[in-house]
Order: C-alpha cells, then structure tokens, then sequence
C-alpha cells in the first residue's frame, strides 16, 4: 500500500500553490491533531504540581451581583 507521501506530487503544483497547501495542513494538524498526549500531560502535570494560594476570597452572592 503506497503512503500518501508517494500518492501526492506535488511538483505539478507551482511554487505558490505549494505554501497554500503546506499552510493548510498546518491548519489542519492544529486543528485536528493528536492533542489527546498533549492535554494528558498537562492534566497530569496539573495533578503532580497543584496550585497553591494563600487564601481565598469568596464574595457574598449580593456582592457579586450588585451595581
């Protein structure tokens, strides 16, 4: 089975058209890539290292929706 590398030549394409499409798959592989080891990890460096405060501030119910 051949991979897409071998499937697309891109030396047809002009120089421009080139960049167009190197730039949306850029886009696409933000968009669309495996971010699921990516949000792991910060979730798990979240667990490992909490942060820390020194107190916290609750503000009354009619204070937060007060004019």
């Amino acid at each position: 089975m051949a991979t897409v590398k071998q499937e697309i030549d891109l030396s047809v394409l002009s120089e421009e058209a080139r960049k167009e499409l190197v730039d949306f798959y850029q886009f696409l592989v933000g968009k669309y890539g495996r971010t699921k080891a990516r949000k792991a990890k910060r979730f798990q460096n979240l667990i490992e290292r909490p942060l820390r405060v020194k107190s916290i501030i609750i503000p009354l119910r009619e204070q937060l929706y007060e004019r």
